[in-house]
């Protein structure tokens, strides 16, 4: 197999599938790859680079629904939430890219074009794009850190959080709140 960005890509998120951030590094990758560490750095030039990398591949598949905005709104958070709980740790992984501006894809963009057109101006819309992926990022980060303490130590399935319904609770408790911003603007 040809080293490829993409084949070094895939090799990480199978590792942090497997092992979590904590077991990624460039040398376990290069290990997944039969190849020497030195070879990856023709693709990705750092560690940072490489979970930027991450990042994006993994928000690739997070749907862009159009449609009402606030159904649309609802819907987008739903596949956001779904694509991080695919892969182990990678809210965590998210939101350090976001917050480092590694990231290439811009998570806030379509909630906030939709958020547009239920009424409020750009900065408005994007501050709560904004807070809407800090909570799905959040809530799915803590779900996350749950089921991994849970694979060590089991917990009573009954006393487990219903965190689909906690989940659209919180996404619907967000949009009355711009619904309740757009009613009262002058």
């Amino acid at each position: 197999m040809a080293l490829s960005l993409p084949a070094v890509l895939d090799a990480a998120l199978g590792l942090l599938d497997a092992d979590g951030l904590e077991g990624l590094s460039m040398r376990r990758v290069a290990g997944a790859l039969g190849v020497q560490p030195g070879a990856l750095y023709h693709h990705v030039p750092d560690k940072q680079t490489l979970l930027a990398g991450l990042a994006d591949q993994i928000l690739a598949d997070v749907e862009e629904p159009i449609g009402l905005w606030r159904d649309a709104v609802e819907a987008w958070a739903d596949s956001l939430r779904a694509v991080l709980l695919r892969h182990r740790d990678s809210a965590e992984l998210v939101s350090t890219a976001r917050g480092f501006r590694l990231s290439r894809h811009d998570t806030t963009r379509h909630p906030a074009t939709l958020l547009a057109t239920a009424g409020l101006d750009p900065d408005a819309a994007r501050g709560a794009a904004s807070a809407l992926v800090h909570f799905v990022l959040g809530h799915a980060a803590e779900e996350q850190a749950r089921l991994d303490w849970e694979r060590f130590h089991p917990a009573d399935p009954s006393a487990a959080p219903d965190d689909a319904a906690t989940f659209a609770l919180g996404v619907r408790l967000l949009l009355d709140g711009v619904e309740a911003r757009v009613a009262s603007a002058p």
